[in-house]
């Protein structure tokens, strides 16, 4: 099942942070000038997801005017003002009448570089949750769902013995899980997955990618002076001779001939965590020889096709829809 919505949990006090957080909410605090959030969100952005959920409480207000109903890509942003904070759990309850599918939810002041297409495919219809695991050398701070261990076909038990897994803060949750969930102060970890923990109704899969919670001063000043952990990486590729055989204009799918390779490249480049750009300036739309909406279906039946191949991803693609005896100038249109 498609997961269309995701979910950010922005309302905690950061009160570890003493100081700082006093006027800056943890999620919000500037990392070489960005706000840590806006990393988060470059992160998923690329996923896809029709709407993007930041649960609020602390200092709600600003997240209101920075974000609500902003759109970022191809996802809406949308502040929920949980009220009087009610934990990692209760915060979810202003939920249960706006979700109807499963949904990815994320700590707000911790990053995890994961491949989360991974975690989204997974299946979990049998399932209340799933969750990806990290080392507990990198989180000092996390005492909630540790002395974890995966067992036969991934699901999740806690181990009798000392385990080096915990958890990562990085869930696909069913949507039933919602309704489970009550208008009162409750932790997701201790009142609802512990309980599905045990049930046997959580899978889980390690993840050995940077993980970085911000909530201490010393992994908040690391971050800071290494910024590019948080940073994406982009590889821009032309279209016309790069990834398709070039014979002129491409005025349908049938002219499209992929080049030897290409697919592969691409899978290879989303394994490395590059985010792949798609560049073409044919001038066949400022020539009236072809629709804008033509060349979208082409360049979905392209992706399509790339995907269904190995998974591969384009996650994004600029092209010029002008001419230069047209009266516009020619710039780039984001598509």
């Amino acid at each position: 099942m498609k997961i269309d919505d995701a979910v950010i949990l922005v309302g905690g006090l950061g009160s570890r942070l003493g100081k700082i957080t006093k006027k800056t909410p943890k999620p919000l605090i500037l990392i070489d000038n960005k706000r840590f959030l806006d990393f988060l969100l470059t992160k998923i952005i690329k996923y896809n997801f029709k709407k993007i959920y930041l649960l609020c409480s602390y200092k709600k207000e600003i997240f209101f005017k920075l974000y609500h109903n902003k759109i970022i890509h191809n996802s809406k942003i949308i502040c929920i003002n949980e009220g009087t904070r009610k934990g990692t759990g209760g915060a979810l309850y202003k939920l249960k009448k706006k979700i109807k599918k499963n949904f990815l939810l994320l700590n707000g002041d911790t990053f995890f570089d994961i491949n989360l297409e991974h975690l989204i495919n997974k299946n979990i219809s049998k399932y209340d949750a799933i969750i990806a695991l990290t080392h507990k050398k990198n989180s000092i701070n996390n005492k909630l769902l540790t002395n974890l261990k995966i067992s036969k076909n991934s699901i999740l038990n806690y181990s009798n013995k000392e385990s080096f897994l915990m958890n990562g803060g990085i869930y696909i949750l069913s949507q039933k899980l919602l309704t489970k969930i009550e208008n009162k102060n409750m932790s997701l970890e201790n009142d609802i997955l512990d309980k599905s923990i045990l049930n046997k109704k959580v899978k889980a899969y390690f993840y050995d990618d940077n993980f970085i919670d911000i909530g201490s001063d010393l992994k908040l000043n690391y971050l800071k002076k290494n910024p590019q952990l948080l940073k994406n990486k982009v590889f821009f590729l032309d279209r016309d001779g790069v990834i398709n055989k070039d014979n002129g204009y491409v005025l349908n799918y049938k002219q499209f001939i992929f080049l030897k390779g290409v697919k592969s490249a691409i899978r290879y480049l989303n394994t490395k965590k590059y985010l792949v750009i798609l560049l073409t300036n044919q001038a066949c739309i400022g020539k009236n020889l072809l629709t804008e909406k033509k060349m979208k279906i082409i360049h979905e039946k392209m992706k399509s096709s790339i995907y269904n191949s190995n998974k591969g991803i384009i996650n994004d693609i600029f092209y010029s829809p002008y001419y230069k005896h047209s009266l516009k100038k020619n710039i780039l249109l984001y598509c």
